[in-house]
């Protein structure tokens, strides 16, 4: 398993496990900066995403509304 962790580096049947290491665990602190980044560019991906949509929602509701005057 090559970039994904099996278990939570503070189990005992961790390799890296040591009594109390889950505050101090270099391995663990590793893989949650590694996912708050990842859900940090999916936040960004989906809010730009999402004003985007916004934005053509707008202009069809915009279109719609004129073509109804005529």
């Amino acid at each position: 398993m090559i970039g994904v962790m099996a278990m939570l580096p503070c189990r005992p049947g961790c390799p890296f496990y040591q009594e109390g290491c889950h505050k101090t665990c270099a391995q663990w602190q590793l893989f949650q900066e590694k996912q708050q980044a990842q859900r940090q560019a999916k936040k960004q991906y989906l809010q730009f995403y999402n004003d985007l949509c916004a934005q053509v929602v707008r202009q069809c509701r915009a279109i719609e509304y004129r073509r109804m005057a005529w």
